[in-house]
Protein backbone atom coordinates (compact mmCIF):
# COMPACT_ATOMS: atom_id res chain seq x y z
CA UNK A 1 0.00 0.00 0.00
CA UNK A 2 1.45 3.49 -0.87
CA UNK A 3 0.62 6.31 1.37
CA UNK A 4 1.61 9.81 1.63
CA UNK A 5 1.46 12.05 4.31
CA UNK A 6 1.51 16.54 5.01
CA UNK A 7 1.00 18.24 7.35
CA UNK A 8 -0.33 21.46 7.72
CA UNK A 9 0.92 24.01 10.56
CA UNK A 10 -0.67 27.29 11.60
CA UNK A 11 1.84 30.36 11.28
CA UNK A 12 1.66 34.67 12.43
CA UNK A 13 3.53 35.02 8.63
CA UNK A 14 3.36 32.52 6.24
CA UNK A 15 5.92 34.99 3.51
CA UNK A 16 8.05 34.48 6.49
CA UNK A 17 8.04 30.62 6.74
CA UNK A 18 8.09 30.39 3.01
CA UNK A 19 11.38 32.09 3.32
CA UNK A 20 12.75 29.82 6.34
CA UNK A 21 11.26 26.71 4.47
CA UNK A 22 13.25 27.58 1.19
CA UNK A 23 16.18 28.64 2.91
CA UNK A 24 16.94 25.36 3.62
CA UNK A 25 16.11 23.93 0.34
CA UNK A 26 12.33 23.57 0.48
CA UNK A 27 10.44 24.41 -2.87
CA UNK A 28 7.04 26.41 -3.03
CA UNK A 29 4.58 24.41 -4.30
CA UNK A 30 1.45 26.31 -4.68
CA UNK A 31 0.49 30.06 -2.82
CA UNK A 32 -2.71 31.38 -2.03
CA UNK A 33 -2.72 35.66 -1.75
CA UNK A 34 -5.75 37.43 0.59
CA UNK A 35 -7.61 40.50 -0.38
CA UNK A 36 -4.75 42.07 1.26
CA UNK A 37 -2.34 40.77 -0.67
CA UNK A 38 -0.38 38.76 1.67
CA UNK A 39 -0.14 34.99 1.52
CA UNK A 40 -3.01 33.25 3.20
CA UNK A 41 -1.53 29.80 2.27
CA UNK A 42 1.58 28.46 0.91
CA UNK A 43 2.86 24.95 0.72
CA UNK A 44 6.59 24.14 0.83
CA UNK A 45 8.28 20.76 -0.78
CA UNK A 46 11.46 18.85 -0.32
CA UNK A 47 11.29 15.84 -2.50
CA UNK A 48 7.77 14.01 -1.26
CA UNK A 49 7.56 15.50 1.97
CA UNK A 50 5.05 18.98 1.83
CA UNK A 51 4.78 21.27 4.64
CA UNK A 52 2.06 23.47 4.17
CA UNK A 53 1.73 26.86 6.00
CA UNK A 54 -1.75 28.59 6.43
CA UNK A 55 -1.95 32.25 8.29
CA UNK A 56 -3.53 32.34 11.16
CA UNK A 57 -5.84 35.79 10.75
CA UNK A 58 -4.98 38.62 13.48
CA UNK A 59 -8.70 39.46 13.62
CA UNK A 60 -10.26 36.60 15.16
CA UNK A 61 -14.20 37.90 15.39
CA UNK A 62 -15.45 36.07 12.56
CA UNK A 63 -13.55 32.45 13.29
CA UNK A 64 -15.54 29.93 15.07
CA UNK A 65 -14.27 29.54 19.05
CA UNK A 66 -13.11 26.27 18.93
CA UNK A 67 -10.44 27.37 16.03
CA UNK A 68 -10.02 30.57 17.09
CA UNK A 69 -8.88 28.81 20.71
CA UNK A 70 -6.81 26.86 19.06
CA UNK A 71 -4.63 28.80 17.37
CA UNK A 72 -4.46 31.15 20.10
CA UNK A 73 -2.50 28.37 22.26
CA UNK A 74 1.61 28.95 21.85
CA UNK A 75 2.24 27.42 18.10
CA UNK A 76 4.78 24.79 17.57
CA UNK A 77 4.38 23.70 21.35
CA UNK A 78 5.03 20.03 21.43
CA UNK A 79 5.14 19.53 18.04
CA UNK A 80 8.28 18.14 15.95
CA UNK A 81 7.88 17.16 12.16
CA UNK A 82 10.39 14.86 10.82
CA UNK A 83 11.71 15.14 7.19
CA UNK A 84 13.48 11.99 6.18
CA UNK A 85 15.92 12.39 3.41
CA UNK A 86 19.24 11.29 2.28
CA UNK A 87 21.65 14.59 1.64
CA UNK A 88 21.13 15.51 5.70
CA UNK A 89 24.38 17.03 5.62
CA UNK A 90 23.37 19.18 2.42
CA UNK A 91 20.48 20.75 4.35
CA UNK A 92 22.43 20.66 7.63
CA UNK A 93 25.32 23.14 5.86
CA UNK A 94 21.87 24.80 4.37
CA UNK A 95 20.66 25.79 7.93
CA UNK A 96 23.88 26.93 9.49
CA UNK A 97 24.39 29.24 6.43
CA UNK A 98 20.77 30.23 6.56
CA UNK A 99 21.62 31.11 10.40
CA UNK A 100 18.88 28.93 11.37
CA UNK A 101 18.20 28.27 15.13
CA UNK A 102 19.70 24.93 15.21
CA UNK A 103 18.04 23.06 18.35
CA UNK A 104 19.94 19.90 18.06
CA UNK A 105 23.66 19.75 15.65
CA UNK A 106 24.19 16.82 13.10
CA UNK A 107 24.85 13.87 14.87
CA UNK A 108 24.87 10.23 14.76
CA UNK A 109 21.97 8.65 17.00
CA UNK A 110 20.31 5.37 17.08
CA UNK A 111 18.00 5.78 14.80
CA UNK A 112 20.02 7.66 11.91
CA UNK A 113 21.60 11.01 11.47
CA UNK A 114 19.98 13.63 12.14
CA UNK A 115 19.98 17.29 13.34
CA UNK A 116 16.48 19.60 14.58
CA UNK A 117 16.02 23.44 14.09
CA UNK A 118 13.33 25.09 15.08
CA UNK A 119 11.13 27.20 12.49
CA UNK A 120 9.83 31.08 13.11
CA UNK A 121 6.29 30.02 14.90
CA UNK A 122 8.47 27.28 17.16
CA UNK A 123 7.72 24.25 15.29
CA UNK A 124 10.57 21.97 15.40
CA UNK A 125 11.88 20.18 12.25
CA UNK A 126 13.94 17.07 12.72
CA UNK A 127 15.52 16.23 9.43
CA UNK A 128 16.90 12.69 9.16
CA UNK A 129 18.31 10.28 7.08
CA UNK A 130 17.17 6.77 9.47
CA UNK A 131 19.41 3.70 9.09
CA UNK A 132 18.43 0.01 10.15
CA UNK A 133 15.22 -0.79 11.55
CA UNK A 134 14.27 2.82 11.34
CA UNK A 135 14.83 3.02 8.06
Amino acid sequence: MRAEMSIMLNVKDVERSVKFYSSLGFDTRWEDTGDDDRLNYAGVGIGDAVIALGRIPTDRRGMAKDYADWVSTPLGAGVMITVELDPVEKIYDLAKAAKAPIDSPLSERLYGTAFMVNDPDGYVVRFLRPKGKYA
